[in-house]
């Protein structure tokens, strides 16, 4: 800093110096975390593959059967059905009759194609899902994602809002259609939803343990409670008909005695 001092007074005056006042520009360079979003995806992948394979797998599977070929030989054994058996043939057994328990279930075969139509998309939003690395596999009657990464990598390189849309975008936000993990939730929730308020499909059928209200209100038990309910009024009315041709019975002894006495009487007074 320059300054001067005069020599009457001794006052000092300080000179500020000349400031450039030009802006400098400043610029930043964003990347993204390329291999930690490749590994999600991978992930999830993985996880709608087994979960695809599950559902598919539970209405496909047909009931396990004998060498008579009668689905009905391994129906699940009750009451004192399961005397004979030792613990690990009642293990086989039970493991047999739980086989195809839910063949050609419609719910599940609508939800496997729901998730199915999900994943491939349609038009445009199809077209994308392929450009970024998500793509199909039929193999073994069923389909499932096949994973390029070298297209998911190129992507998040060159355009990274393309692959977040392609996931994440939904018509709530102002979107024209919805992204892959939004349809995949849809889904989910038309099925599987354990609101109270709006139960998914098959929570309404078979209740969940997610849900304790659903345990005790769903179609299922709706329809085990009206067989219990069947079973216990043909019980009271078989217990019924019983007492009556019990106390028909012992009336009819009687009556039997009553003659075998009659007659025994008769007998006496014909031989005297």
């Amino acid at each position: 800093t320059d300054a001067s001092q005069s020599v009457k007074g001794e006052a000092v005056m300080i000179r500020e110096p000349i400031r450039d006042t030009k802006t400098e520009a400043v610029t930043f360079e964003t990347s993204s975390d390329a291999d930690r979003i490749v590994d999600v995806i991978k992930q999830m992948v993985v996880d709608y593959n087994a979960m695809a394979k599950e559902i598919k797998d539970a209405y496909s599977t047909m009931p396990y059967q004998k060498s008579s070929g009668s689905f009905a030989d391994y129906e699940p054994l009750v009451g004192d059905e399961t005397d004979g058996y030792s613990d690990k043939e009642l293990e086989r057994y039970e493991e047999k009759a739980k086989q195809g328990i839910l063949f050609g279930d419609s719910d599940l075969r609508s939800l496997y194609q729901s998730l199915t139509g999900a994943i491939q998309g349609g038009g445009a939003d199809g077209a994308v899902l392929r450009s970024i690395g998500i793509e199909t596999s039929y193999e073994d009657g069923m389909t499932t994602i096949k994973l390029n990464e070298t297209k998911l990598r190129e992507a998040l390189s060159s355009n990274p809002d393309k692959v977040r849309d392609a996931f994440t975008k939904t018509t709530e936000n102002g979107a024209s259609t919805n992204g892959l993990m939004q349809n995949l939730k849809t889904t989910m929730d038309r099925y599987a939803n354990t609101s109270i308020a709006t139960p998914g499909i098959l929570v309404q059928k078979a209740g969940t343990p997610l849900s304790s209200y659903s345990l005790q209100s769903n179609q299922l038990q709706k329809q085990m409670d009206n067989l219990e309910t069947q079973i216990e009024k043909w019980q009271d009315k078989m217990s019924d008909r019983i007492d009556y041709y019990t106390n028909q019975f012992t009336r009819l002894e009687q009556l039997i005695n009553q003659m075998n006495s009659q007659s025994s009487a008769l007998a006496g007074l014909m031989g005297g």
